[in-house]
């Protein structure tokens, strides 16, 4: 009897040992972007040098952000 359970339990572990996991994902779709607003220099001027420095770097950070997501989402795409 214990032998019997033995040899049911080592083809259960041969069968499913075999067996691996595989994880499906669904293209995602990509959301249009967000129509933001543009500014010139000249729409600037009037801020100091530490407050437009500001500005250009959270665009800056938004724009590298935004790739970093479409990339993400495009990746989907290929599988």
């Amino acid at each position: 009897m214990k032998s019997s359970k033995i040899a049911l339990l080592s083809v259960i572990i041969l069968v499913t040992s075999g067996c691996q996991l595989g994880y499906l994902s669904a293209p995602l779709p990509l959301p249009p972007k967000p129509d933001m607003p543009v500014y010139t220099d000249k729409d600037l001027s009037c801020l100091p040098d530490y407050a437009y420095r500001w500005v250009a770097e959270r665009d800056l950070a938004q724009r590298y952000y935004q790739q970093r997501l479409e990339a993400v989402i495009r990746s989907t795409w290929d599988k």
